[in-house]
């Protein structure tokens, strides 16, 4: 038996993806040419299959769920995928377009494109592909959506980069970055390093399907390589002394002085036109970490006088933002239910309850939280026992309890998770964070 076979598929892959990867970093001006048909390769394909099987999401517009597909059978739903690669019959069906709450704002939707199973996993299959070649060229300044990076390197960028003097801040917002994104612009970045015309045109039908638009699985690799034109600038341009720190299409930029930063703001803006894009005119602004601080990655970041000194702390501290803890109790509200009754039965409705706090401290545990952390646990204390006390029988003859008196109850039974006590030793590393085997391989 053949070496090759005995090895699992995702090995396989990962072997492809590190020479891909090898090549890119010994030739930066290397461009890819044969690339369309590893596609359709088995292994490959499997590999796209169990990546897609582990984000879950939800059918498209045909549909079909993952279930359905493992029920009649995935090798055969990945053969009809790879033959159609293969004739160049493989066309991308519409997305699924659905209207979801925007976030910070529920009054207001933004669209969300569902692709179908057999899209998502053919754009993963490219993804295992692009990926590696274009990390090899990424710049250290960007951290959304990147093996090995994530939003706790990003926050501890900003830290350190405050800590060496930058006080003040461009606290930057593209508006409406997947809808403004150019095509022809994004096409002729992945041409600096893909030259292969069959994979080209794939990535240009999904593009026309809608598949950018926040929902494909390619999209957040399509960002960074759009994106990536504006890092390098920002790495040679000699119009400020700054430091820039991307989380997707989210970012920062610290500088030394007011008038580097305002010097920042203005070439960022010349820097974004260049590509079809603009700042938000009411979200975009330079503030000094030390007066206004400013939010960034659901964190408030500023530098704050110490406790019982007239010292300031050494760089910014974080802590959970406005916008964040507005979030937070919306979400508890949609747990709990409406006053007078509980969406769902007590039990069910704290394990719920449960596992959001355990998730959300997994997150902003990485700060100064715990003043923040106890005004939340209060909130979700009150929010129980109003809800408790309007749920009783009402009756001349009946004596209805204070909820003041039902939060001290709950308090002393402890039945409520709390952030504040809830454990740490428990909690998994953050997803994004994942070593990527090709790159030691």
């Amino acid at each position: 038996m053949r070496v090759n076979e005995t090895n699992p598929p995702e090995d396989r892959t990962i072997v492809l993806q590190s020479k891909l990867y090898q090549a890119a970093q010994r030739d930066p001006k290397r461009r890819f040419h044969a690339l369309y048909d590893r596609l359709s390769v088995s292994y490959v394909l499997q590999s796209a299959w169990e990546l897609v099987r582990r984000n879950q999401g939800a059918a498209g517009v045909d549909q079909q769920t993952l279930a359905d597909i493992e029920a009649q059978g995935v090798s055969e739903f990945l053969a009809e995928i790879a033959q159609s690669l293969r004739d160049k019959t493989y066309r991308p069906q519409p997305v699924r377009r659905v209207e979801i709450p925007k976030r910070g704002d529920p009054t207001r939707t933004r669209p969300l494109g569902i692709p179908t199973v057999r899209d998502r996993v053919v754009q993963a299959a490219c993804k295992l592909l692009l990926e590696p070649i274009f990390e090899a060229d990424f710049e250290d300044c960007s951290f959304g959506f990147r093996p090995e990076k994530g939003a706790l390197d990003a926050l501890e960028a900003v830290h350190q980069t405050s800590r060496r003097g930058f006080r003040w801040v461009v606290d930057a917002d593209i508006q409406q970055f997947f809808d403004q994104l150019d095509h022809q612009t994004l096409m002729a970045a992945l041409r600096r390093r893909i030259s292969d015309g069959e994979v080209l045109r794939l990535i240009y039908r999904w593009l026309k399907a809608g598949y950018l638009p926040q929902g494909g699985v390619l999209s957040p690799l399509l960002a960074n390589v759009y994106l990536h034109g504006f890092d390098q600038a920002q790495r040679t341009q000699k119009a400020f002394i700054g430091r820039l720190t991307r989380y997707a299409d989210d970012f920062v930029i610290q500088c030394g002085t007011a008038p580097q930063a305002a010097r920042a703001l203005e070439w960022t803006r010349e820097q974004l036109a260049c590509v079809g894009l603009t700042l938000h005119p009411a979200k975009t602004r330079v503030v000094n970490d030390r007066e206004e601080g400013f939010d960034f990655l659901g964190f408030h970041h500023r530098r704050v006088l110490l406790t019982g000194s007239r010292k300031e702390s050494r760089g910014v501290l974080r802590w959970p933002s406005k916008k964040a803890c507005r979030r937070f109790r919306e979400q508890v509200r949609t747990w709990v239910g409406p006053p007078g009754r509980l969406r769902r039965e007590p039990g069910e409705c704290l394990r719920r309850l449960g596992r959001f706090l355990q998730g959300w401290k997994h997150y902003f545990r990485h700060g100064e939280s715990a003043r923040t952390f106890a005004k939340l646990d209060q909130f979700v204390t009150e929010r129980v026992a109003r809800n408790l006390a309007r749920s009783q029988p009402k009756g001349k003859k009946r004596q209805r309890r204070h909820w003041g008196d039902i939060a001290q109850e709950v308090e002393r039974e402890g039945v409520l998770p709390k952030l504040g006590r809830l454990g740490t030793e428990t909690l998994q590393a953050l997803r994004g964070r994942a070593k990527a085997r090709w790159r030691a391989v």
